[in-house]
């Protein structure tokens, strides 16, 4: 068994920190501290995902797995999305040439602008599928509160279960661009070939 708890307290220990300062940088008790690093107990993939962008490790270096392996994969393609973003200046006509599937998710409840972690595994395998049956789509995801600014670009939007709700306001203020609703079925079992399948029919 992977001992989390041993690499959690080498990185509190690595910035000097007590178990009642890391605490309240996750927001949690300085006893579920003290339990994940006497293996007693787990974080959540919320609290991992904190953990490894306070401490700027992959999920994967926390769980012990020195191979590159998923969440190093989605991590990775995250970061060269804020890259392609950056020099989508200079890069214009390049980026211009690919269909954009903008995923939106509800504000509020995130850890970043890129959404909830099951939102950003659900680009990521998205993504990952287009590549593979080699059709030009970039796949990319933003919080709803970013709407206005990123909804233009987009040739599609998808939206999370969480957000459908607000799908008649979206193609009113959006009525060239096909909004389609993901599926709670489709969102909780990342049933990507579902959603695959709805975009290219769109595309059609």
């Amino acid at each position: 068994m992977v001992e989390i708890g041993k690499k959690i307290k080498e990185l509190r220990q690595s910035k000097k920190m007590t178990q009642k300062e890391l605490a309240e940088v996750l927001n949690v008790t300085p006893q579920a501290v003290s339990k994940w690093e006497r293996n007693a107990s787990n974080p959540d993939l919320q609290t991992l995902l904190t953990l490894s962008r306070y401490f700027d490790v992959s999920v994967d270096e926390i769980l012990g797995n020195i191979k590159q392996t998923f969440f190093d994969s989605l991590f990775s393609k995250m970061k060269r999305g804020k890259q392609m973003k950056n020099s989508q200046n200079t890069n214009v006509e390049q980026v211009s040439t690919d269909t954009k599937v903008l995923i939106f998710d509800l504000s509020g409840s995130f850890m970043s602008d890129k959404g909830l972690l099951q939102t950003q595994i659900l680009n990521s395998k998205l993504q990952s599928l287009m590549n593979k049956n080699e059709k030009k789509i970039i796949v990319d995801t933003y919080e709803s509160s970013q709407l206005n600014k990123y909804g233009e670009q987009a040739d599609i939007i998808l939206l999370t279960p969480s957000f459908s709700f607000a799908r008649k306001e979206i193609e009113k203020q959006f009525p060239t661009v096909p909004v389609i609703e993901i599926s709670k079925r489709d969102y909780g079992l990342l049933d990507i070939e579902n959603i695959y399948q709805e975009i290219i029919n769109v595309i059609q």
